[in-house]
């Protein structure tokens, strides 16, 4: 709303809320294109049809964008409730998948082993954008740049994002080069913990996800890659 307004796109305070007092001052409510798309169909079908697709509190389809080690990148729609497997190996035909990004940059990075999750709000969803990534992929690389791509994006507003995601680069930076050390992997689990508390919006309390799954399913990673020296 700031940058349609012709300031500096920062976040702002809350309360007040958009829906109280938004644009220019005015009531705004805020609704991305997926949102929208579901409603001539509901005014077609009805609430009832709508209500029928899906899991008991993820109702309706999603719209995902796989990318990444696939044979057939592209956008797929599908019921909410789905396994994840549907997904990337029924339709994007990935093959050797290591692990599976869900929700964008700052979305949850799960295992193999979990690719029969179902795709749910209340499981594994955030954002459709799904990235594969097969067993010739490098964990640490993968958030280490997500994670410098993250930091740049972050608009300085406030502390916690702006000095979380630099240090969170500098320490990932360390385990990328073979130079981290025990304590940085104490240091990422704390950083995580006080951004996703703290951090004014969505960027800053989100950007830790992919550095917490990494901590809680790939461990071995960064144990692997501290100097012994």
């Amino acid at each position: 709303m700031d940058s349609i307004e012709g300031k500096r796109g920062e976040v702002r305070y809350r309360p007040p809320f958009p829906p109280t007092k938004g644009l220019w001052g005015k009531p705004t409510i805020i609704n991305n294109v997926e949102t929208l798309m579901n409603i001539p169909q509901i005014i077609l079908n009805g609430a009832q049809w709508f209500s029928q697709l899906g899991t008991e509190r993820s109702k309706g389809t999603k719209v995902f964008s796989v990318s990444g080690d696939v044979r057939r990148p592209g956008v797929y729609e599908l019921v909410l409730g789905s396994t994840l497997r549907e997904l990337v190996e029924g339709l994007a035909l990935a093959e050797r998948t290591k692990m599976i990004q869900i929700g964008g940059a700052t979305g949850r990075i799960i295992p193999y082993e979990m690719i029969d999750s179902p795709l749910s709000f209340e499981t594994i969803l955030g954002a459709g954008a799904v990235t594969v990534f097969d067993e010739s992929r490098d964990i640490i690389d993968i958030v280490y740049r997500t994670m410098e791509f993250l930091a740049e994006e972050s608009c300085g507003k406030c502390a916690p994002c702006r000095q979380g995601t630099e240090a969170m680069v500098e320490i990932l930076r360390r385990f990328s080069q073979g130079e981290g050390q025990e304590v940085d992997i104490r240091l990422l689990e704390a950083l995580g913990s006080v951004m996703m508390l703290s951090s004014m919006c969505g960027l800053g309390q989100a950007a830790p996800i992919p550095i917490v799954d990494n901590l809680q399913y790939f461990r071995s990673a960064y144990e692997n890659r501290i100097d012994k020296n």
